[in-house]
């Protein structure tokens, strides 16, 4: 009994460490959306949280610079935030730069939308895009947030970590599912991940008629760090599959040749 209790001790206060990391997250997010500042009532009106519970969150953010307090006692965002910012700004430039021209290049060659998503999380965030001047094509907006385990870059990135590193982001997607109420087929999403570990290029059914082609952009050390791919109705881009499939994979390993040089 006692071993039980030291192994359910700790996963507690990960718990706690965890709610608590999303809480002040909430809050500010909820000072960064308030245009002219915002006071503690309002904040807490907006997260659900009580007063204490925000007073004791902004009073950690305001220690770190994340908020400042003006000097009628409403808060807005801090000069760390800006930080964080530029930091986030010059890793997706990195990516973005190497990639601009063979998305291009691919784009041309192939006459389909190619898209270059990076990874936040558990989740893809398209970075770049280069579009086909045709009257059927696909379109993601720059800025789009997709779930990872609902897209070809995701299953593409997934097929590049070690198994290690897999197992556990294929576990945090599960909770996260679950958390979002947000059901998927694990089993599916495993046998497209193992073929893409195989081939070096992932696909997606999503039921929309569109094929899409995804292979892993990988960093200096090997990991990927953001994924490449095109997208097109499948009555074009499916009698293609196989020159289309390796002219991803070789863009993808053209960017990673980029990214490798520019360490």
């Amino acid at each position: 009994m006692a071993g039980t209790g030291a192994e359910t001790e700790p996963t507690g206060e990960r718990t706690r460490t965890a709610r608590t990391l999303v809480r002040g997250l909430d809050v500010l997010e909820a000072v960064a959306a308030a245009d002219d500042g915002i006071g503690v009532s309002e904040i807490a009106a907006t997260v659900g949280f009580d007063k204490g519970t925000v007073s004791r969150l902004l009073g950690t953010l305001r220690s770190r610079g994340y908020v400042h307090q003006r000097t009628d006692r409403r808060f807005e965002i801090g000069s760390r935030v800006d930080w964080l910012a530029g930091r986030y700004r010059g890793r997706i430039e990195v990516v973005r730069a190497a990639a601009e021209g063979h998305a291009r290049d691919l784009c041309a060659r192939t006459r389909e939308t190619v898209h270059v998503a990076v990874r936040e999380g558990l989740d893809v965030v398209y970075v770049a895009q280069e579009q086909p001047d045709r009257a059927v094509r696909v379109d993601s907006a720059v800025g789009t947030r997709l779930p990872l385990r609902r897209t070809a870059m995701g299953r593409a990135m997934l097929a590049a970590l070690g198994p290690r590193e897999r197992e556990a982001l294929l576990a945090a997607l599960r909770q996260d599912a679950v958390v979002a109420g947000d059901g998927f087929d694990e089993a599916e999403l495993l046998s497209d991940v193992a073929a893409a570990a195989r081939r070096g290029w992932a696909a997606v059914d999503r039921h929309d008629d569109v094929t899409r082609l995804a292979a892993a952009i990988t960093g200096p050390l090997g990991d990927p760090v953001a994924a490449l791919a095109l997208s097109g109705p499948a009555y074009r881009v499916e009698p293609e599959l196989a020159a289309y499939a390796a002219a991803v994979v070789a863009t993808a390993e053209a960017i990673s040749a980029d990214l490798a040089r520019q360490s």
